[in-house]
């Protein structure tokens, strides 16, 4: 009985804890996207798109740049309702969340390596603040980017269907989304990669 009674006060203490944490991660979160909104590093910014989504989605998604009609709660535009509802309606996947986000976070035609890397703070942040257990990275821009967050353990030029891990995250690289439009070889090759992450979360 006392062991009992010793679990039932521990619970409102833990409870309590994870909605702190959960609270902090949220707030340090949306400082990211207020930081992102007002970026001057590069001229003519002050127009950046930050990710979109909650801290504990299982599912990290990177593009290289804004998706076309990409809004401030949705990064990815028109490509978002795509992927989605290729995972979840055709695939059926079952996982808690996703979150999206773009390696530039302004809708440049063409970008420069320093302009990749100005972003790559925010990336890394994101990253670390939602802790997704799988990250799809989209394109050469995204690998890049990917890379200066995070180090020489990311790999240098990754091929379609490379993976590895850090930080307890698992990253699986893809071609750039931008392409399955009008390549339908790309095309076929991105969702052939994608679905592999059905595997990598054990779905």
């Amino acid at each position: 009985m006392p062991e009992e009674k010793e679990k039932e006060d521990y619970r409102p203490e833990e409870k309590e804890s994870s909605q702190a944490v959960e609270a902090k991660l949220l707030a340090d979160l949306r400082a990211i996207e207020r930081a992102v909104e007002t970026c001057c590093r590069c001229p003519g910014g002050g127009k950046g798109i930050p990710g979109c989504g909650e801290p504990g989605a299982e599912i990290f998604i990177l593009a290289g740049k804004p998706g076309p009609g990409a809004v401030r709660d949705n990064p990815w535009g028109a490509w978002r309702d795509v992927v989605l509802s290729r995972i979840t309606d055709e695939w059926g996947w079952e996982f808690d969340g996703v979150y999206l986000s773009t390696a530039l976070r302004c809708p440049l035609q063409r970008a420069t390596r320093e302009e990749v890397r100005r972003c790559a703070g925010f990336l890394a942040e994101e990253l670390f603040l939602v802790g997704p257990r799988l990250v799809v990275v989209s394109g050469r821009v995204a690998a890049v980017a990917l890379r200066a967050a995070l180090g020489d353990g990311i790999p240098k030029d990754p091929k379609a269907g490379d993976t590895c891990t850090m930080f307890s995250m698992r990253f699986l690289f893809d071609l750039d989304i931008a392409r399955i439009d009008e390549e339908k070889q790309a095309a076929a090759v991105f969702w052939h990669v994608l679905f592999q992450g059905a595997d990598l979360l054990d779905l």
